[in-house]
């Protein structure tokens, strides 16, 4: 894989936002997307990405392996493998040409959902028909872009986890989910052994990320953290579509 200096920046950034996200603060993984979308150009950003994800998943869920909350898993999983394999098809059917273009409007989507919503929307949507929305758009946000974040977020919230609980069930649905992903990747030629090797050079970038995430997350002010995050992340997105 042929990469510039400043590529190689976007990607270990990217690395390390990874493997902090999983054990401290989500919503930061968003911005990671778009770091290596600007970083590889086309479809092959996502699947770049993809392997970075499981690593640092597996990171999360060893850490919180105790927390998680299978019956909401068992709820979701079924539809996030459908929206999976719906997204497979989408990403297939895409030209390659502007793909950062559709990444970026994705990103931007998902941001709008997050700050659109109200903390009590958020809390309250419940039901089979809000579980079988969630669980398609998330499995294919994820599968074309590794953006089902925000929407799962909004789905947790809705059960009033502890930290624990939220950080660990998240931990497992999208090891579950990003492992459920990489044969089609693999299909789809954006999982590559040139990207397999990039993505073992990071491996140590995003270990650190995630040991000073656990360690640094009862010191972060959150509200101000992810603020500045989404002031990034629609940066980045708009930087993705117009430039």
């Amino acid at each position: 894989m042929d990469l510039g200096l400043l590529s190689y920046f976007y990607i270990g950034a990217a690395a390390f936002l990874v493997g902090f996200t999983k054990t401290s603060v989500g919503g930061v993984g968003i911005l990671a997307v778009l770091l290596v979308a600007l970083a590889v150009p086309g479809k092959a950003s996502p699947g770049l990405l993809l392997p970075m994800l499981i690593a640092a998943d597996i990171m999360a869920v060893i850490y919180y392996r105790r927390a998680c909350q299978w019956h909401l898993l068992v709820r979701l999983l079924p539809m996030a493998m459908i929206g999976v394999v719906l997204g497979a098809v989408i990403l297939w059917l895409l030209p390659e040409a502007n793909f950062e273009h559709v990444i970026g409007w994705i990103i931007l989507s998902m941001l709008g959902l997050d700050l659109g919503l109200s903390e009590s929307v958020k809390r309250h949507a419940r039901g089979w028909a809000v579980t079988f929305v969630t669980g398609i758009i998330a499995g294919a946000s994820s599968m074309i872009a590794n953006a089902a974040g925000p929407v799962f977020g909004v789905y947790l919230l809705q059960f009033g986890l502890r930290k624990s609980e939220f950080v660990g069930t998240r931990s497992w649905y999208f090891l579950l989910m990003n492992m459920a992903k990489v044969p089609f990747a693999v299909f789809l030629g954006i999982i590559t052994p040139s990207s397999l090797s990039v993505n073992a050079m990071y491996l140590p970038v995003i270990v650190l990320g995630a040991i000073l995430g656990r360690a640094f997350l009862k010191y972060i002010n959150l509200a101000v953290f992810k603020g500045l995050i989404r002031v990034a992340v629609m940066i980045s997105a708009i930087r993705l579509i117009f430039f």
